[in-house]
C-alpha cells in the first residue's frame, strides 16, 4: 500500500499539540463558566461531571477520527495491473453466447465478487469482459453481440467504455438474445456487419468468443464463417468457458419467464427429461484450427488475458491504482459519531433506592441525625 498524497500525513504531526491545545482550551472555558455561573466550590457539589473513563473515551475517539481523516486525505491505494493497448489501434467485437447452456454453475464458488456469485458459465464470460477486455482497450473501441437462437447487437462499436461496463453488468443476461439453440453463425455475420458499419480500415479488427461450445449452425455455416474471417483479416480469441462434465441447467439462474413456467421443477427440462450441458471443445478446437486463432480453456478467471492472446498488436502493461480512501473515511465518521452521542453520565439510579432516599427526606428521626444544632424539625415552630 502507497499513497497518492502523502504531503497529507504531515498533518499527523500536528495532532498531538492541537490535542493538547484542545484539552487545556476546554478546561480553561469551563473554569471560567463555572467562576462567571457562580461560586465555584457551590456550583461543583451540586453539578454532574462528566465521568474521567467517559471523558477518555470521547477524546480517544476524537483523536482516532481526526487520524482516519487525515489518512483518507493522503488516500491510500494498491497498485493493480492490467494490459493497455495502444490508443486508437483496435477495434474489438465480443461475441457471447447467452443460450440456456450458459446458465450451468460450473464456477460456483471461483467467482465470490458481487454480481457473479451465481458461478454460472455466463457468468464467468461477462465478468472477464468487465474485469479482463474493457480495462485493456482503454481508448479503444469494443462492441459486443450476444446470440442464442438469434443475434442481438448487445452494444455497437464504442470508446465509451465506462457506459458499455455499466451496460454490459446489467443486460448481458440469460436469453438476452431471443430464440432457442445456439447460432454461431448469425452472431459471426452480425459481427462482421458492425465492423463494415463503424471500422475504420487501418484498425485492427478482433472478435472474441465466448461460448461452451453449443452450436446449431452446422460445419458448412463455420467453414463460410472462417473463410470470412480470413478475407477480412479479422483475429479470433476463443475462450472455451465450462466444464467438460455434463451438468444440469438449474432453473433458478434463468431468466424470469422461465422460473415463472417452470417454477415447480429444479432443473431444465425438454419433454420431461433433464438437458445435460458440457463445455463441447471439439467444435472450438476446430473453429481455432481452421481460422488460426488462439483458444484458452477457462478454468479460472486468471487463464484468460486479452494482452497474451493477441498476435501481432503491441500491448503495454501498466500499473494502474486502487483507492481505498473510503475505508478510513468510513472509520473517521464512525468515531466521531461515537465522540458525539456517547452518554456522559451513566443511568439514572434505580426507583427503588430513587424510593429509599424520598422515605429518607421524610423520616423525622433521620432528619434530626442530619440537621444542624438548634433547627427546628419537620412540623415544628419556634
Amino acid at each position: 500500500m502507497h499513497f497518492l498524497n502523502p504531503q497529507a500525513l504531515w498533518l499527523l504531526a500536528v495532532l498531538p499539540p492541537l490535542g493538547v491545545l484542545a484539552v487545556w482550551f476546554a478546561y480553561k472555558r469551563k473554569d471560567q463558566f463555572l467562576k462567571d455561573f457562580g461560586e465555584a466550590r457551590l456550583v461543583n457539589r451540586n453539578s454532574s461531571h462528566l465521568e474521567p473513563a467517559r471523558y477518555l473515551l470521547k477524546g480517544i475517539s476524537v483523536l482516532i477520527a481526526a487520524t482516519a481523516l487525515i489518512m483518507a486525505m493522503a488516500r491510500p491505494s494498491f497498485e493493480k495491473g492490467y494490459t493497455e493497448i495502444p490508443v486508437g489501434t483496435v477495434d474489438v467485437i465480443a461475441i457471447v453466447d447467452v443460450s440456456r447452456s450458459m446458465a450451468v454453475q460450473d464456477y460456483k464458488g471461483v467467482l465470490k465478487e458481487p454480481g457473479f456469485a451465481g458461478g454460472t458459465r455466463l457468468d464467468m464470460a461477462r465478468y472477464l469482459v468487465l474485469n479482463d477486455v474493457v480495462p485493456a482497450l482503454k481508448y479503444n473501441r469494443l462492441g459486443v453481440v450476444n446470440y442464442a437462437g438469434e443475434a442481438n447487437p448487445q452494444a455497437p462499436l464504442t470508446d465509451d467504455l465506462p457506459a458499455l461496463k455499466w451496460v454490459l453488468s446489467r443486460a448481458l443476461t440469460i436469453a438476452s438474445a431471443p430464440g432457442e439453440g445456439s447460432e454461431l453463425g448469425k452472431a459471426f455475420n452480425l459481427a462482421f456487419a458492425l465492423f463494415d458499419l463503424d471500422s475504420d480500415k487501418d484498425h485492427r479488427k478482433v472478435i472474441v468468443l465466448f461460448s461452451d461450445g453449443g452450436n446449431d449452425a452446422g460445419m458448412e455455416a463455420l467453414t463460410e464463417l472462417v473463410q470470412e474471417l480470413r478475407k477480412r483479416n479479422i483475429e479470433l480469441v476463443i475462450a472455451g468457458v465450462g466444464k467438460t462434465t455434463p451438468a444440469a441447467i438449474p432453473i433458478s439462474q434463468l431468466p424470469e419467464q422461465d422460473r415463472i413456467q417452470y417454477r415447480d421443477q429444479e432443473w431444465y427440462e425438454v419433454d420431461g427429461e433433464v438437458q445435460m450441458s458440457a463445455l463441447e471443445e471439439n467444435s472450438l478446437l476446430w473453429l481455432k484450427n481452421a481460422a488460426g486463432a488462439r483458444y484458452v480453456r477457462v478454468v479460472n478467471a486468471s487463464d484468460f488475458h486479452i494482452g497474451n492472446l493477441l498476435g501481432r498488436i503491441e500491448v503495454k502493461h501498466k500499473k494502474g491504482e486502487q483507492e481505498i480512501f473510503f475505508y478510513p473515511l468510513l472509520l473517521a465518521a464512525l468515531f466521531f459519531a461515537i465522540a458525539v452521542f456517547a452518554p456522559r453520565e451513566k443511568k439514572a439510579r434505580s426507583d427503588e433506592e430513587g424510593s429509599k432516599n424520598s422515605l429518607l427526606s421524610i423520616n423525622p428521626k433521620a432528619y434530626a441525625k442530619t440537621r444542624p444544632p438548634g433547627t427546628a424539625g419537620p412540623g415544628k415552630g419556634k
